[in-house]
């Protein structure tokens, strides 16, 4: 895997950079700034940047957005030192492919930007249902109004107990794209299997939060 390293503090930017290479991945770039980072990504087109949400100058957020729209190849994940699931939904909600925290072990960081890379979303799943759970609301199902189409479709498919192969057949997708379809859904309702996400919706969805468009 490819990667670009975006933070302002050398040490840990070094560190992190030299722990991702003994584990064989090839990090291709370690930038101190927002604009750094993006030249960085510009040139070497890595599978994923690793962009750190805090720089002095402000957020990477205007950053990751240029990133994400012009290189969208590349899958940006932020990092910060503190988990926010408000930061955590505007990440989202701009193109980032997961957020981090840099409490992470290394070997953690490895296996979500690995997951980014596959095309999933690289968010701890608890922390992903946080993100868009707002205070004090109780509904289990609020997430389902940040699925994309394809997720709909899946969740759909889930219910009716289809299998993968059945479901990349049913999208006209390949059988990898419809797993990765699967486990961005099931990251985002916070379940871990398919018989949860399917008992999820059995238990609450109701005439009021299960969508029309689920009920054809």
């Amino acid at each position: 895997m490819r990667i670009v390293i975006g933070d302002d503090h050398r040490v840990l930017l070094e560190a992190l950079g030299a722990a991702l290479r003994t584990r064989g991945h090839d990090v291709v770039a370690l930038a101190l700034t927002p604009e750094e980072s993006l030249t960085a990504v510009a040139e070497h087109d890595p599978d994923v940047c690793l962009l750190d949400l805090h720089f002095p100058g402000g957020t990477s957020l205007v950053t990751l957005r240029t990133m994400t729209s012009e290189y969208p190849r590349t899958r940006v994940v932020v990092f910060s030192a503190s988990s926010d699931p408000t930061a955590v939904a505007g990440v989202l909600a701009i193109g980032g492919a997961g957020f981090l925290s840099k409490s992470m072990s290394v070997d953690e960081v490895c296996v979500m930007l690995g997951r980014a890379a596959d095309g999933q979303v690289a968010v701890e799943a608890g922390l992903l249902q946080r993100a868009f759970q707002p205070p004090g609301r109780e509904d289990p199902l609020w997430v389902l109004k940040f699925l994309t189409d394809r997720e709909w479709d899946v969740l759909q498919a889930i219910t009716r107990g289809q299998s993968t192969r059945q479901i990349a057949d049913q999208l006209g997708v390949r059988t990898s794209t419809a797993r990765t379809h699967v486990q961005n859904l099931l990251a985002k309702l916070g379940v871990h299997s398919r018989l949860e996400a399917a008992a999820l919706i059995a238990d609450h969805g109701t005439a009021q939060t299960w969508p029309v468009r689920l009920r054809h």
